[in-house]
């Protein structure tokens, strides 16, 4: 069942499922004008109401909760506040306070608005950070003794970049939520969903931008994103760090084992072929 919580400041009004509002939540703080306000049930109806810290603490024998009101990104707003504005602030929110823009982020929009986001800005990153390795790569592709030859390599370069980086950060969006949830679930830390911790991965795509950066930028982004994915899952399922960052090592650690036993494996292999070759 749904109820309207709606703030008695500014009349902003979120329909949540109940069970979203824990059974001892006594105030809440509006994602529009910050205020907080006082949560009570009258008839079974849930009513809110103005009141200041002073009344919260006379509320005697009763444990105050505040529940922030979960609200959708500002991409999904973007009808309102225009298309560059609702980039700007998305890619803000997430950069610089992850934990605030996650733990007030509504996990029930559906996954088409943060694919379309993590698709946008995983898009740009990744062909900008192709792009800078293409030119170090390449080095004196473009002189001009190779000028017609490097002319034509470049160009087809940059349209493999522009099929390609999509189908890149498509599939890295759902691998990256599969492995995380997966071993969230594992670890009893993904109590919100499957969408949440998609929307938590899709919308870390904004640091990608970093990707603008010649060189660097490609490097800054790929530790920036993981700090904001473990905050990210963090506040978006409510649960512990300790239980996202062994999400994290986890595999990690597995895939270091398979790496690892792989190349002994090959050494193995290869001594074995050196030893026989010597007693032929």
């Amino acid at each position: 069942m749904a109820v309207d919580l709606t703030c008695p400041y500014c009349s902003f009004s979120r329909n949540l499922p109940e069970e979203k509002i824990p059974p001892n939540a006594r105030s809440a703080t509006c994602p529009r004008c910050k205020q907080r306000f006082f949560l009570s049930y009258k008839d079974g109806m849930l009513i809110t109401e103005k009141t200041t810290e002073e009344g919260f603490r006379q509320k005697a024998g009763q444990e105050v909760k505040e529940t922030p009101l979960r609200t959708e990104a500002p991409w999904e707003d973007r009808s309102a506040l225009g298309l560059w504005q609702a980039i700007y602030q998305t890619v803000k929110g997430v950069m610089f306070s992850p934990d605030r823009f996650f733990s007030r982020l509504n996990y029930s929009r559906g996954l088409r608005e943060p694919l379309a986001f993590g698709l946008l800005t995983g898009s740009i990153g990744t062909m900008f950070s192709i792009f800078w390795q293409f030119l170090m790569v390449s080095g004196g592709l473009m002189s001009i003794g190779n000028a017609i030859i490097g002319q034509f390599t470049f160009g087809l370069f940059f349209l493999i970049t522009i099929v390609v980086a999509p189908i890149l950060v498509i599939a890295g969006i759902f691998v990256s939520t599969a492995i995380w949830h997966l071993f969230l679930l594992l670890l009893k830390g993904a109590d919100n969903g499957f969408e949440a911790t998609f929307r938590v991965i899709a919308y870390s795509h904004a640091l990608q931008v970093w990707g603008l950066i010649p060189i660097i930028g490609g490097w800054i982004s790929l530790v920036w994103q993981l700090i904001v994915q473990i905050v990210g899952l963090r506040e978006i399922h409510e649960t512990s760090y300790l239980k996202v960052f062994f999400a994290f090592l986890i595999p990690v650690a597995i895939v270091l084992f398979l790496v690892i036993t792989a190349i002994i494996l090959i050494v193995f292999f290869l001594g074995q072929q050196h030893l026989g070759q010597m007693w032929q």
